[in-house]
């Protein structure tokens, strides 16, 4: 794979989850969002469930990125907790877009049954 180095972890007791950075050295524009949260899950040693990521910063003059991710006790708190934009921004386009028209369909259905009671 490559090369990642935790560089902070911040433990939170009352929300159950962890806030860890790491550096993931060489992988500036060759790397998505889920082989991220892949390669962070593998590097901690937890389910790729329970890890959301935050945001993937570059560095000027290197090839690093730091990436910033929330690790949480269970999937269910990560449901819970987690920014819902942050984790639509892991999904492929398709992904979304599926997810976009469900929403869509979702909101205009709504209205109709409410009307018929």
């Amino acid at each position: 794979m490559f090369r990642l180095n935790v560089a902070r972890k911040l433990d939170s007791k009352v929300l159950e989850r962890s806030y860890v950075e790491l550096r993931l050295e060489g992988r500036a524009g060759t790397l998505t969002r889920k082989e991220a949260v892949a390669a962070a899950a593998q590097e901690l040693g937890v389910a790729p469930e329970k890890v959301g990521i935050v945001r993937l910063d570059g560095q000027a003059g290197t090839t690093d990125l730091i990436g910033r991710f929330c690790i949480y006790g269970s999937a269910e708190s990560k449901k819970r907790m987690h920014p819902r934009y942050l984790e639509e921004r892991v999904l492929t386009k398709d992904e979304r877009e599926k997810l976009r028209q469900e929403r869509k369909k979702a909101a205009t259905s709504t209205p109709t049954e409410e009307v018929k009671k």
